[in-house]
């Protein structure tokens, strides 16, 4: 080949005897690295179509707007939804399948109840209909879908404290739950730990939720997620942003809830009117003092003993012209062991100086053997606490708590309590307290609750209250209550 110019290679003449073409230089080289680097960025767009054909061809739809900001989203964490109708079905299994087409990739999708997943239209029913079609298989016995990359897809439920070791073994680079507000936290957190891949993996970990607003896990659910403290992300979503439901029949359903569950519903608001939470009397506001020790004149500490759970102290006292019991100090302690509890007790005796008047604690079941440490080795006395009844004294605390008798010292002494007193929900027939949540220092301090109201019946009768300590008792009660009581200040509020 010819790789001069060309009019050196014998060109055409033309013109007066011996004239000669201008010459013209091609780098025949160079044109062909050009043609070639052309066809190899060519081949790689096909090979990227092709790619991304194969990792949506089990997706039979496009994504909305807002599934696809959640797709986008690169953080281990992500919630969708808020409110109903806004396809978080469809956006939670679309994240679940991204990665089917890449060999040893597994996830895994859980909803609380193995017969929710089932449900016509649920997430499992929805990943039947799009994958029937396709050369994915189920089997049935696993509840799992495995692709020809060999890749997996697992559905499975956490409905006990103890379904969630069923998963102990797992390995899974995707976590889906559906509906996060019906789940403790203590289980999500406990799954997130089955997020594991190999050192030479590409693909990512992701732990992806969907949910509305209300049930057992909504106040975790809103801190995680959408509060000012939030460690996710939250990708809202709601009834106009899904092109695929028919909205008029949905808005006529949800017309017929409550103001509390609409709102919830069909605006995604993270509103609750508190009915579903075991302490609802509780309010920071109304409930919690200032954060420097309180001295009373008696003290009562109650214990809740665990050892695979927390050990939980609470220190309760109160003033004999008053009708007012403090929570003074609220501690936990993991994994205690029987001469460690009575050490603490012990520690409470000592620091009190004698008016520690009571401990009672939790001595039914494994707490037995604690207490008789404490009698035996210790000499600490540990009387069993009352438990009859349980709801209907909840009942009468939350009423001590609404009337401003019971208060709670503020920081961190009694940090631990506020925690669980805020989130700890009754199950779904109100019959108990809803399973997975930590109650241990609610427990403590209904136990020490219950004590002092023993010993503050039978001191009432033998107090003499002049009339100065009880027109101090009612302007420190008007002090307490401030306009988030109901009455107006002057700037409005």
């Amino acid at each position: 080949m010819c790789r001069a110019g060309i009019g050196r290679c014998g060109g055409s003449r033309g013109g007066a005897a011996g004239a000669v073409t201008p010459s013209v230089d091609i780098d025949i080289d160079a044109a062909e690295r050009r043609a070639a680097a052309r066809v190899r960025a060519l081949l790689g767009e096909v090979a990227r179509v092709r790619a991304e054909a194969e990792r949506t061809r089990w997706v039979p739809h496009e994504p909305t707007e807002r599934q696809a900001a959640f797709a986008a989203r690169g953080e281990l964490e992500v919630l969708y939804g808020g409110a109903a109708g806004g396809g978080k079905t469809d956006a939670l299994l679309m994240e679940a399948l991204r990665y089917v087409d890449v060999p040893g990739y597994a996830a895994l999708v859980l909803r609380r109840r193995f017969s929710d997943l089932a449900l016509p239209g649920a997430i499992m029913d929805r990943a039947g209909e799009w994958l029937r079609p396709t050369a994915a298989k189920w089997t049935e016995r696993d509840k799992q879908w495995t692709f020809p990359s060999g890749a997996t897809l697992t559905f499975g439920y956490c409905d006990t404290e103890d379904d969630r070791y069923r998963y102990q073994g797992a390995e899974v680079q995707f976590l889906g739950v559906d509906e996060l507000t019906q789940w403790p936290e203590r289980w999500y957190r406990y799954l997130l730990s089955r997020l594991r891949r190999g050192a030479s993996s590409e693909v990512p970990l992701r732990a992806r939720s969907a949910s509305n607003p209300g049930g057992v896990g909504h106040a975790w659910v809103h801190e995680r997620f959408v509060g000012p403290r939030a460690v996710g992300v939250f990708v809202p979503a709601k009834l106009e942003d899904n092109p695929h439901l028919d909205r008029g029949a949905y808005e006529e359903a949800l017309g017929r809830l409550d103001e509390t569950t609409r709102r919830q519903l069909r605006h995604g608001e993270w509103v609750t009117d508190g009915g579903g939470l075991v302490y609802r009397g509780f309010d920071r506001g109304r409930n919690v003092g200032g954060s420097e020790p309180k001295r009373c004149d008696e003290y009562v500490l109650g214990i809740d003993y665990g050892f695979r759970d927390e050990t939980a102290f609470s220190l309760l006292g109160w003033e004999r012209k008053s009708r007012r019991v403090w929570v003074c100090e609220v501690r936990k302690f993991e994994r205690m062991i029987p001469s460690d509890a009575a050490s603490v007790a012990r520690e409470y005796e000592g620091r009190l100086c004698g008016k520690l008047a009571r401990i009672v604690g939790d001595v039914g079941g494994m707490g037995k053997g604690y207490a008789e440490e404490a009698r035996a080795r210790w000499g600490v006395p540990i009387e069993p606490a009352e438990k009859v009844n349980k709801r209907g004294y909840v009942s009468l605390l939350n009423g001590a708590l609404e009337r401003g008798e019971l208060m709670l010292v503020g920081g961190d002494a009694t940090s631990e309590l506020v925690k669980e007193w805020e989130v700890l929900p009754w199950n779904e027939a109100a019959t108990k307290e809803a399973e997975g949540f930590a109650n241990h220092a609610a427990d403590a301090t209904l136990y020490g609750w219950r004590a002092c109201l023993a010993f503050l019946e039978d001191e009432r009768a033998d107090v003499v209250v002049t009339e100065d300590e009880r027109m101090e008792e009612r302007v420190d009660e008007a002090m307490r209550r401030e306009p988030w009581e109901g009455e107006a200040s002057d700037d409005g509020w």
